[in-house]
């Protein structure tokens, strides 16, 4: 019985995912709150962010109603907002480095780093948990999240058509077939 009770919790803790931290809780703002309520995409204005990646380069986005326009044109692009204290953000690592491997030509994998943490600490994190995909830092990161409409935990990923229009989004960790299913839908 103590055995089934702890799979149920362990199954919850990581379909549910993390909730985002009491610093960056307040950066939910009451449109975001009225967008999840009522279950409609409203009109955004147009929003950008220069994201700074880990390995040097910068990836410059522009949100606008509902579709984002960035550099590489020709793929997919999967947002995942995440932190390193995060532990359904940590058990999502190897899923999405095997979809990095699998999807390479038709698919960009942006981590989002919803924390405040130095380039360093991410590239040691990085290295310890060996992320073969592309991470952000940096306070650019939570304008993202902002022009993106907001999430409300974590992990929270974004997967965007090569068109720019989004396709499907994601609260908690999502088993990797199902990512897998929904990218190869995307970049059809």
């Amino acid at each position: 019985m103590r055995l089934k009770l702890l799979s149920i919790f362990f199954v919850l803790f990581f379909i549910t995912g993390c909730d985002k931290k009491d610093e960056t809780k307040s950066d939910l703002n009451q449109t975001t709150k009225e967008n999840i309520a009522s279950n409609k995409v409203q009109e955004m204005q147009v929003k950008d962010a220069n994201l700074t990646l880990t390995n040097g380069q910068s990836l410059f986005v522009v949100a606008k109603n509902n579709k984002i326009e960035i550099a590489d044109k020709n793929k997919a692009t999967l947002f995942v907002f995440w932190a390193t204290w995060c532990a359904p953000c940590r058990a999502e690592i190897p899923h999405l480095n095997n979809l990095n491997d699998k999807f390479k030509k038709e698919l960009n994998i942006i981590a989002v780093l919803i924390e405040n943490k130095t380039q360093d600490q991410i590239k040691d994190f990085m290295q310890k948990h060996k992320i073969k995909y592309k991470v952000a830092v940096g306070n650019e990161n939570f304008k993202l999240e902002k022009a993106l409409g907001g999430i409300i935990g974590l992990p929270s990923s974004l997967l965007y058509k090569p068109n720019g229009e989004l396709y499907r989004s994601y609260v908690g960790l999502v088993p990797e077939e199902m990512l897998q299913r929904d990218i190869l839908k995307a970049v059809e």
